[in-house]
Parts: C-alpha cells; structure tokens; sequence
C-alpha cells in the first residue's frame, strides 16, 4: 500500500520577545512579526504481510516508511535558554517489525514482537556553547537514530484456567517492552553512540483484575527505567531544570467500583508507594523544569444514573 501526503505548514501574526534582568527590570521588550509558510508533498509506501499458522497463532510483519515535519512548538520556543537552529528540517526513516499474535483457546492473549525504527535527521536537543561563553539548549536536526526492541503483551484469562464460576472475573496481564537507542550518526561533538532522548530501556507494567458479581477491581504496577532529555546525555540538570536525566521509577495503583441497580461507587489509591517521581521536564508552561508528579492521592466517586 501507499499514501499520498501534502503538508502546508503556515504561521502570520507576531509574538513578543520580553526579557528582564534579576531585579524583574524590563531589558528586552521585541515585537517579533510572522509570515511564515512552507508546502510539501510526498509519498510514503508500507509492505504488509501476515499468515495463520494455527488455529490460534498469526504470523505478521510489515514494513514501511515513515516521516514527522516539524510542527510550529518545534520553532517556537519561548525561553531564554534555548535557541532553534535556523537550518531545522522535517524527520524521515522506516520501520520494520515482527512478531506472533494468537488467542490460544481462550486461557491466554498473547502477542510477541520485534520491531526496528530508524530516523534520519532526528530533531533534538543538544547543548552548545557560543563564542562568548554561554551555554543554550539548541533545537535541532541531531543526527540519524536508530531505535529497536522488544514487545510482548500476555493476557491469563484465570477464569478459564481455574475453572471459576460464572460469576467471577479474574485475569493477569504482563506489557513488557526493551528497547536500545542509539545514534549512528551525526555531525555533532560528543553524539554518536549516545542513547535517544525519551527512550526508556525497560518499560513494565502488569497487574491482575478481579471481579466478583457487581464488584470489580485492578491492581497494577509500572515501571520505567531512565531515559535521558538531551542528545549528549547529560544526567546532572541544567540551571533551566530542562537538561538532565528522569531517574527511573515505579508506581503501584489500585482501583475498584461496585454496582448496585442505578448506583455506582468508585473507589481508588494512585501511587500507593507513594513514590516521588516526575515524567517529563518541560520547555514552556507551565515549566520551565521539572513537572513533579502526584504523591500518594485517595479518591472516591458516588454516581446515581436516572
């Protein structure tokens, strides 16, 4: 199969550079006009294959190319940190993937994979410093990045396996997935080998449900390894709080709700643990830095349908 693509990508109007010294003295006051827009067309072609091997048991594979332009947030970085290469250009590449999917006889769900993602011209961050002297986070095409790994995804239906009643749910789920990163190549000083931004090794998350008559509950557990948030890899942060490492954690959640005629009760704990984590470090509001995540929170809710 193919698609066919057109992106127009196209910006009029101004923003308003204001920056201030460290007694909150306006410095900097710019009105910065926009007349931007930018057309292209392309196409893009995927092979796909499958073929059942059992009853219960598919092969499939495909393969096909893929593309990300550069979007306006890409551009458009309001921080005094940072700094978007003039010269930044849409991302292209492929991906490849394999693997075996099946239902056997309903006791379990199982769907195996492998999968390889290359992209030419990543768009990162990388640190650059200047000729007099300072350090900014410049937005850019980093080099070409290669991304592959692992899936796998089983579902134990326990009902069938433990003979239950009729009356009883219960399964355990496993959503595992490794992956290696790395960019093969680029221009830049100090890039070539690292691991891709955002790109955990190992990503868990398992957990079993249970229900019995009108009550049901869920008990999962997340992991995430480390992933890093800039090209060079920088695990100490920068004074912006963007530039750094997230640290690798874990969260247990727990949720359950009963039903009675039109009455619904609800009930669940986020992050049991109470673990203190954070997800994402942001470049713009409501950063910029370190978004830190909820502590261990209780909820209830009480719904009455008419």
């Amino acid at each position: 199969g193919f698609r066919f693509e057109f992106i127009e990508t196209a910006s009029e109007g101004f923003f308003r550079d204001i920056n201030t010294d460290a007694a909150d003295n306006v410095i900097l006051n710019q009105l910065n006009e926009t007349n931007y827009i930018r057309e292209r067309s392309f196409c893009l072609f995927g092979l796909g294959y499958s073929y059942k091997i059992f009853e219960w048991s598919e092969l499939y594979s495909n393969i096909s190319q893929n593309y990300r332009a550069v979007t306006f947030s890409d551009i458009n970085i309001v921080n005094p940190s940072f700094i978007i290469d003039p010269n930044i250009k849409d991302e292209n590449g492929y991906t490849f993937d394999v693997g075996f999917r099946g239902n056997y006889r309903d006791f379990i769900f199982y769907d195996i994979g492998a999968f390889s993602l290359f992209y030419n011209d990543h768009i990162g961050f990388i640190q650059r410093e200047f000729d007099d002297g300072s350090v900014k986070n410049q937005k850019g095409n980093i080099g070409d990045a290669h991304i592959f790994g692992q899936e796998l995804l089983l579902n134990f239906n326990l009902n069938n396996i433990l003979n239950l009643d009729t009356n009883t749910k219960m399964n355990y789920y496993v959503n595992m997935s490794t992956l290696k990163s790395e960019y093969v190549d680029s221009q830049e000083n100090g890039v070539k080998g690292n691991s891709v931004e955002f790109v955990p090794r190992f990503n868990l998350k398992t957990g079993c449900q249970f229900g019995y008559k009108n009550f049901k509950s869920n008990i999962q557990y997340t992991f995430i390894s480390r992933q890093y948030t800039d090209a060079t890899n920088s695990i100490i942060g920068d004074l912006s709080g963007i530039i750094g490492e997230i640290p690798s954690y874990d969260i247990l959640d727990f949720s359950c709700s009963y039903f009675l005629n039109n009455l619904t009760l609800e009930f669940g704990v986020n992050n049991i643990l109470d673990r203190h984590y954070f997800t994402n470090r942001a470049t713009g509001y409501p950063g910029p830095g370190i978004m830190p995540s909820p502590s261990r929170n209780i909820y209830t809710t009480i719904e009455y349908t008419f």
